[in-house]
């Protein structure tokens, strides 16, 4: 019994959705091998418990009432030693899911996984086997930009001519023009107005520097 017990991956839900977080915590807890040991509906709750609690994995919402934004948020949960984070959100946006895998989380699934696909990406970052994403992530262009390419798409999304987005990056126009008919070609969009909608819907214009 002791060593069944020693085996339990030790989880702590923070989730602001009530029927959510509740469905999460009943069905994780009829997995043999993993423990709910608490549960929250706020970023402050949440983070207070996984600092008390010290679980193996914490699975956290992106956007909860008292949090300022998915990079912060994401940057403090993983900042707790010995904690992975494993993400599990409605937001498929491209562009969140790139800067929230640069805070350093262990995985991104998205709220159309089952519970069973949760319980199974829990096991796989405790296997090491990171970061886990959902496969249809891994399916919405592009896999990764550069941080580079991130910083033109972000220029780009706020509205800003060739030649403003050149002084920024203190190199000419043309090279900013040849910069972006690049990134066009790998998100295979076919206009400069293209690749500015593109930007803007997948958060660019947003998204915190």
């Amino acid at each position: 019994m002791t060593s069944q017990k020693n085996s339990e991956i030790r989880l702590v839900i923070v989730e602001d959705h009530h029927a959510t977080r509740k469905g999460l915590e009943f069905e994780l807890n009829t997995e043999p091998d993993l423990k709910v040991i608490g549960s929250a509906a706020t970023h402050l709750d949440g983070f207070r418990l996984a600092e008390t609690l010290q679980p193996n994995v914490v699975l956290l919402d992106l956007h909860l009432p008292d949090s300022s934004g998915p990079k912060s948020l994401v940057a403090q949960y993983c900042a707790i030693p010995n904690v992975a984070v494993l993400v599990f959100s409605g937001e498929n946006r491209p562009a969140i899911l790139q800067i929230v895998l640069d805070s350093g989380v262990q995985g991104y699934l998205t709220k159309s996984e089952p519970v069973p696909q949760v319980a199974a990406a829990i096991r796989e970052i405790m296997a090491g086997n990171t970061p886990v994403i959902s496969q249809e992530l891994l399916q919405s262009p592009p896999g990764k930009f550069t941080p580079a390419e991130k910083h033109l798409l972000r220029l780009l999304a706020r509205g800003m001519k060739y030649s403003e987005i050149a002084a920024q990056r203190v190199t000419s126009p043309e090279t900013v023009r040849k910069q972006l008919d690049q990134l066009a070609v790998k998100l295979e969009i076919r206009s400069r107005e293209e690749l500015i909608a593109w930007a803007v819907d997948n958060g660019y214009g947003k998204l915190e520097i």
